[in-house]
């Protein structure tokens, strides 16, 4: 039975999904589409003709190829003849796995980058899917789907870590460590000018580095990793809107909803919600 997943929310499954792409009914993806979980795409075989679209960008993938998608993210996938796997990893999850990982690609430096999976990489990636099927299937236990969970995003990300197109970004030196600032600091520090003085670089420079790597200026990094933030503290739920505001260095939870409205189009309330 073909099975549709365009009314999913993080609310509705306890940890992890996983759907064959050949599983899921014609149409699901053909408009833009946006759901409040991460998510990971792995093509196993596709012929090069434009495969999906993340935010209006699209992607033409060949062989077997994976990529993370970003809750919030527009996403549109071609599933005409398309064979693969998609992972639905709710936000907690996501979040603990990587606290454990500390990918660079998991924290969404690198945002929709395919990864390549090939010969080895790809026999190892299927074996342990396979696993996560069996007890997906079956049992379906948190602790052993996330645990899987692990291996496959441990997997992905230390293959993207790997990679010679690393080496392609000469600048990579000065990204990570402008990445590691605004992770150390972007609670206390929400302008540009901390990070350009710290680094000792032009702001020019600086940006250009930010837009070769990331397609993003350095304000918008910034205010990429805040609104991280405030999605992980809302749906783990633990403080109040008016907690999290202040956590967060915004003088007031007013200051808060504005700025997640002027970033996300949603409210804190809203986020809540879905």
């Amino acid at each position: 039975m073909k099975k549709d997943i365009s009314n999913k929310s993080v609310t509705q499954f306890p940890c992890i999904e996983v759907f064959r792409l050949e599983e899921l009914r014609a149409g699901t993806f053909d408009h833009y589409q946006r759901f409040n979980f991460h998510q990971l795409l792995w093509s196993t075989e596709t012929d090069g003709n434009i495969t999906f679209s993340i935010d209006f960008n699209d992607f033409e993938t060949r062989g077997s190829q994976a990529v993370v998608i970003y809750p919030y993210q527009n996403i549109k996938i071609d599933l005409t003849d398309k064979k693969g796997y998609l992972f639905l990893i709710h936000n907690d999850v996501f979040f603990g796995i990587n606290q454990k990982i500390g990918s660079d690609y998991l924290n969404g430096f690198f945002i929709n980058q395919l990864v390549s999976l090939e010969g080895k990489s790809a026999l190892t990636m299927k074996s342990i899917v396979d696993l996560l099927l069996a007890e997906y299937s079956s049992d379906n236990r948190a602790l052993m789907m996330e645990s899987y969970m692990f291996s496959i995003l441990f997997h992905v990300s230390a293959i993207f870590d790997e990679s010679p197109r690393l080496r392609e970004y000469v600048d990579y030196p000065v990204f990570g460590k402008l990445m590691s600032l605004i992770e150390t600091h972007f609670i206390t520090e929400k302008g540009a000018a901390f990070y350009i003085k710290e680094l000792n670089i032009s702001a020019k420079k600086l940006n250009q580095i930010c837009e070769s790597i990331t397609n993003k200026k350095l304000k918008y990094l910034i205010q990429d990793r805040i609104v991280l933030e405030i999605r992980k503290e809302l749906h783990l739920g633990k403080r109040t809107i008016k907690e999290i505001a202040y956590d967060l260095g915004f003088a007031e939870p007013s200051y808060l909803t504005r700025f997640t409205k002027k970033h996300t189009g949603l409210t804190p309330k809203e986020f809540v919600k879905q």
